[in-house]
């Protein structure tokens, strides 16, 4: 396996120390608090912790941090099954988001929002590449034979601040893969229809698709230094990351109150738990080969897909290895097939739906399979317990698109839901609220940004946080 040259890759902390050598293998251990970037490590594997309380900052009283995690949705949606009047939820929620009536109580639907630079102001077509550049920037993308400028995103205006505190500033996941050269719509680059998280305005942050080399890389240590010889003799053994940390776990667990070994217990579990699922989806590795040539099978659904990729990101924020994520669910002008849900035209031409109820019924499938995804993510979150609370409550979890009626290719009154974040001073749940027709989706980022713990930012035409 070649050593990891991308964004994320260059961005990842060096700082890590193993819990053994902080703490030693005899019996008195000290009671110095661990740092934060204490890891349990065992032949290559750098496994993060979880919140403990005797982590360093982890005084009496003091709290886990918040997340921030943004899924993105392509191709607009049917909206008729989609957007609620303002005020209480209803009784039974529309078709296209009934996946999330388990988590109704923790759903704030929002109305009105607008990504105003997604739209063609003199530029021509284009509005898929816009849609997906500017969902997180509000910077109006140049279009210029492929050549690409835009903005930061707000995930990495806030990883920018916070990553320090961990060793993954943020991470990108996506379930397609995506072209960062040429031209793929209209003129415009293809690297604006691919990502939603940009570094700088020329660098959209690379997505993780595969959810194996996900997990590999943020907790089995892949490009860590290992030398090939144990790389793949650890393959081949198909050991749990789990089995390779022993000594520090055993270690550790020797000077942890009762409540952080239960932490620690229940995170192991998890760490199990998606290893199993990762196996079985991933097919059967060939012993003595190179790695480059280590089989990287995806999951054969979208489903499983979207599903494993957020049980990643639901870990590495459990594990503390990142504050900030993205998931794209799909490419803006993704040509999927959704099969899995009796839909076999290709999800972009179906969008162009001209109002046929046929098409607009295989649109709302399309979106509560969208939804079902982000639903499974809040039941993960919402399974993990810390620090007196649910994961859920200290993760923001936005749930969009950038284009609503995909006939039309508007980009205001865009679907938006905010899932989570309870402890994050946000107002009630379980309602829609309505904003000003217009109202900058900026405006919604840098309430966000705000209570990550950013003390000010500016972010396209975003006037100010929002009310929340």
């Amino acid at each position: 396996m070649t050593k990891d040259t991308s964004n994320q890759g260059r961005e990842r902390a060096r700082a890590d120390v193993p819990v053994s050598a902080l703490l030693g293998a005899g019996p008195r251990l000290s009671a110095a608090p661990l740092p934060r970037r204490a890891v349990l490590r065992g032949l290559g594997v750098a496994l993060a912790l979880p919140w403990l309380e005797a982590s360093a900052g982890a005084a009496p009283g003091a709290a886990p941090p918040l997340r921030l995690w943004y899924v993105y949705s392509p191709n607009g949606v049917n909206v008729d099954q989609w957007r609620l009047a303002p005020g209480p939820l209803p009784a039974l929620l529309p078709s296209s988001l009934a996946p999330l009536e388990p988590w109704r109580a923790e759903l704030l639907h929002l109305r009105g929002l607008t990504q105003a630079k997604a739209r063609a102001n003199g530029d021509g077509p284009g509005d898929h590449a816009r849609a997906a550049a500017v969902w997180l920037t509000g910077v109006q993308p140049l279009k210029s034979d492929g050549r690409v400028r835009l903005g930061v995103s707000a995930d990495q205006v806030v990883a920018e601040h916070i990553g320090g505190a961990t060793r993954e500033r943020s991470i990108v996941l996506g379930t397609e893969e995506g072209r960062v050269s040429g031209e793929c719509d209209s003129g415009y680059a293809c690297a604006y229809s691919n990502n939603i998280s940009w570094a700088s305005e020329v660098t959209p942050m690379s997505k993780l698709v595969d959810p194996l080399r996900a997990f590999d890389r943020l907790f089995r240590g892949e490009d860590d230094g290992l030398a090939p010889e144990e790389r793949r003799a650890r393959h081949a053994a198909r050991r749990s990351v789990l089995d390779f940390v022993r000594t520090d776990t055993r270690v550790l667990a020797r000077r942890l109150g009762a409540e952080d070994r239960q932490r620690l217990i229940r995170y192991e579990d998890g760490v199990r738990e998606l290893e199993r699922r990762l196996q079985r989806a991933e097919t059967a590795v060939v012993e003595a080969v190179p790695d480059a040539a280590r089989p990287q099978a995806a999951p054969t659904t979208f489903s499983e897909h979207a599903a494993l990729l957020g049980d990643v990101m639901v870990l590495a924020f459990q594990a503390d290895v990142t504050r900030v994520g993205t998931l794209m669910l799909g490419n803006e002008g993704s040509g999927r097939r959704y099969t899995e849900v009796d839909v076999s035209e290709a999800h972009h031409p179906l969008s162009h739906h001209g109002g046929a109820p046929e098409k607009l019924a295989q649109i709302q499938r399309i979106d509560a399979l969208h939804v079902s995804a982000v639903a499974h993510c809040v039941a993960g979150l919402a399974a993990i317990e810390e620090h007196g609370a649910r994961l859920l409550d200290r993760t923001l979890l936005v749930h969009g698109a950038c284009i609503a009626d995909g006939n039309r290719h508007d980009h205001h009154d865009l679907p938006t839901q905010l899932l989570g974040g309870r402890l994050a001073g946000l107002g009630p749940r379980g309602v829609s609220v309505g904003f000003e027709n217009g109202t900058p989706l900026n405006d919604l980022h840098l309430a966000l940004i705000e209570r990550m713990g950013v003390p000010s930012a500016a972010l396209g035409d975003g006037r100010g946080p929002l009310a929340l």
